[in-house]
This record gives C-alpha cells, structure tokens and sequence, in this order.
C-alpha cells in the first residue's frame, strides 16, 4: 500500500462482467468517491478536481490452451509370402502285355513219307 495524503475513500465496484471474443474477461467499473471535508482538501470551493494519481499497474493474465492436430501417417505394409509345398504320393498303375513265344515240334520230316 502507499501512504498518501489524499483523503479520498475510493469504493470500486464491478458490475457487469463478461468475457469477451478472445477469452479476457471484462468489467464495468463504478467509481463512488467520498471526500472527506478537512484542512488538507486540494479541491476549490468552486468544484474543481484535483489530478488522479497514478498507481502501480497490475497486470492480468490468461491462459490459453490451444489444441492443433498433427495427422502422421504411419506406413504399414503387409507381404504376403506364398509356401508351396509338393507331397510326392506313389500308387501303382497295372498295365498288361501279351507275348506270344511259338515252339515247333518236329515229328519228323516230309522225306519220311515219300
């Protein structure tokens, strides 16, 4: 606090507060101002004012938090491998030949009935 020898009593009240487009809230301020009558007043009797004086400014923040969304692709290739496997079956297969074998008896000869 700052001592001063301004004999005002500031009354500060807010009415009215909203938040605005871009997210800082704000207020509509009444200012009543009392003056106290007394031997330091530095206003004239014909209703002047003295000058404001300045205090130390306060600072407000806000905090935003903005979310953005990065897509990443993600490649993902599937290789299908082919095996291909031979079973080797054996089944016999009959087949079925004819040979002729010719034998000649000989009972004799033609000069035997000359």
């Amino acid at each position: 606090m700052f001592d001063r020898q301004n004999t005002n009593m500031n009354n500060f009240e807010f009415d009215n507060s909203y938040t605005g487009d871009n997210g800082v809230n704000y207020n509509d301020i009444d200012i009543n101002m009392m003056q106290n009558e007394g031997p330091d007043m530095n206003m004239s009797m014909m209703g002047g004012c003295q000058t404001p004086i300045s205090e130390c400014p306060q600072e407000r923040q806000v905090h935003r938090t903005i979310m953005h969304e990065v897509p990443h692709v993600c490649p993902i290739r599937t290789r299908i491998i082919n095996h291909h496997v031979y079973r080797h079956t054996y089944r016999p297969e009959y087949s079925c030949c004819e040979e002729n074998v010719v034998s000649n008896i000989q009972c004799g000869s033609c000069s035997q009935f000359r």
